[in-house]
């Protein structure tokens, strides 16, 4: 299964992955790379909706029927012009969502202790305000309109 080179893009909201918009789709015409050419993909993806767009966090793109051998191609890939370059608000919705990842893996640690010391609450209680803090300011990313609205009025309130 291909992830068609989306991780970390930004789409238009009416964009799904089809052999038209895959970067090989002038070679793919002469010569199908899999044998369900033409055809559109099931897409599986995590992400997140800004004012231009889906900002993709993760992708998995392929063909799947059940019954039926797996006729993905593994060759599928976003042409750039479907995609756009993440902005600043996109990078910065990326680097809390790295963030969030590992307060949650700390929070689930600690939440896996048979007992809790004083310590351990205080620490899960931070962690978890921190958490708070992100999905806030990933709101904030979200709400940010290019041109409309400077970034660092838009995290601080």
């Amino acid at each position: 299964m291909s992830h068609g080179n989306l991780a970390s893009k930004v789409v238009a909201f009416d964009f799904w992955p089809a052999c038209e918009n895959c970067r090989f789709f002038a070679s793919c015409k002469v010569r199908p790379c899999h044998p369900a050419y033409p055809h559109t993909w099931h897409w599986g993806r995590e992400c997140a909706e800004f004012a231009d767009g889906y900002l993709i966090v993760r992708s998995w793109v392929g063909s799947s029927a059940i019954g039926q051998p797996h006729t993905g191609c593994k060759s599928y890939e976003v042409d750039p012009q479907h995609v756009s370059t993440p902005q600043l608000q996109h990078r910065l919705y990326l680097e809390l969502e790295h963030e969030k990842g590992e307060l949650e893996s700390a929070m689930e640690a600690l939440e896996r202790r048979q007992g809790w010391s004083r310590t351990d609450a205080d620490c899960h209680a931070r962690l978890f305000r921190r958490y708070q803090q992100v999905l806030k300011q990933q709101a904030a990313c979200r709400s940010v309109v290019n041109g409309a609205r400077p970034l660092a009025a838009a995290m601080n309130g």
